[in-house]
C-alpha cells in the first residue's frame, strides 16, 4: 500500500511538473521541431501517401531551402533555453536531415551543404543564447540595483539629518522626509529655487561643480531666515551613471555668522 501511495505521489509530481509553465519552452520547441521535419520531408511524406494533388515541384527541388525553417528551433533553443539546448537542438536537426542527404538526395554534395548550414545556424543559436545570458544578467543586476535602492531609501528616512541628491543640472533628484519636514515639500525642481527661492544657482556658496569633480566639502550653510545648517557633500553615481552630489543636512544653533567652518575639516 506503501509503495503504491509513493508511486501515485511520484506521478502527481511529474503530472504537475508538465503542466508547469517551466516546461512550455520544451513544448514549443518540440512542436517547432515537428514542423519542421514535417516540411523537410513532405515530398517523400506526398508520395508514400499518394497525395497526387500535393506534389509540388518545390517539394523535391534542393533542400537548402527547407532547411532555413529549423533556424527557428535553433535560435529559439538558445534564446530561451540557453547555449547548451542550441547544441542539442542543432545535433537533433542534423539527425533528421542526414537520411535524406545520405539515401534520397539526388543532388550533388548533399552532405557539405547541411554541415555549412549547421555552421551558421549553430552560430546564430549561440549568439541568441549570449544574448539571453546577457538580458538575464541585466535583469537580475536591475532587482539587485533596486532592492538596494529601496533599502537605502529607507534609511535615509528613517534618519534625522536632511538627505538630498542634486544632479549636475542643479535639479534635485531625491530628498528624504527631514528635508520634507525642514524646507517643505519640492515645489520646484531645482535646489537653488527650493532651498533659497533664488532663479539662478547661488553661486557663492553652492559647491556643486567642486563634488562633480570629486571633492568632499563641509560647510555651514546659513539661511535668511537664522537657520544654519552643516552640510556634508560628496560625490554619488546615481542609477542612470550621472555624477552627483550627495548631501547631508544637520541644523546647528551655534555657528560664525558668514564664516565657514575650519579649513582643517573641508576636502
Amino acid at each position: 500500500m506503501k509503495e503504491a501511495t509513493t508511486d501515485s505521489s511520484y506521478g502527481r509530481t511529474l503530472l504537475a511538473l508538465a503542466r508547469s509553465r517551466a516546461f512550455r519552452p520544451l513544448y514549443i520547441l518540440g512542436l517547432l521541431l515537428l514542423g519542421c521535419s514535417v516540411f523537410y520531408y513532405f515530398g517523400e511524406l506526398v508520395d508514400f501517401a499518394g497525395w497526387e494533388g500535393l506534389r509540388w515541384d518545390f517539394f523535391y527541388g534542393v533542400h537548402d531551402v527547407h532547411r532555413l525553417l529549423f533556424l527557428i528551433p535553433i535560435v529559439y533553443a538558445g534564446y530561451a533555453l540557453g547555449s547548451r539546448a542550441t547544441i542539442l537542438v542543432t545535433i537533433i536537426a542534423v539527425g533528421i536531415w542526414m537520411p535524406r542527404a545520405l539515401l534520397i538526395s539526388p543532388f550533388p554534395d548533399p552532405v557539405l551543404r547541411p554541415v555549412l548550414f549547421v555552421v551558421v545556424a549553430g552560430t546564430l543559436g549561440y549568439l541568441a543564447a549570449r544574448i539571453r545570458g546577457r538580458l538575464k544578467r541585466q535583469a537580475y543586476l536591475e532587482t539587485v540595483l533596486r532592492r538596494e535602492i529601496d533599502r537605502l531609501s529607507a534609511m535615509s528616512e528613517g534618519m534625522a539629518e536632511g538627505i538630498l541628491v542634486i544632479g549636475p543640472d542643479y535639479r534635485i533628484r531625491y530628498f528624504n522626509k527631514s528635508m520634507r519636514r525642514d524646507f517643505g515639500e519640492v515645489a520646484s525642481s531645482h535646489c537653488y529655487e527650493y532651498l533659497r527661492g533664488l532663479d539662478r544657482p547661488c553661486r557663492d556658496i553652492c559647491r556643486l561643480q567642486e563634488v562633480l569633480h570629486g571633492a568632499v566639502t563641509h560647510w555651514v550653510y546659513e539661511f535668511p531666515d537664522g537657520r544654519a545648517y552643516e552640510v556634508l557633500a560628496s560625490p554619488y553615481v546615481d542609477t542612470d551613471g550621472v555624477v552627483c552630489q550627495l548631501s547631508s543636512f544637520r541644523p546647528v544653533t551655534e555657528h560664525r555668522e558668514g564664516r565657514d567652518v575650519p579649513a582643517s575639516q573641508s576636502q
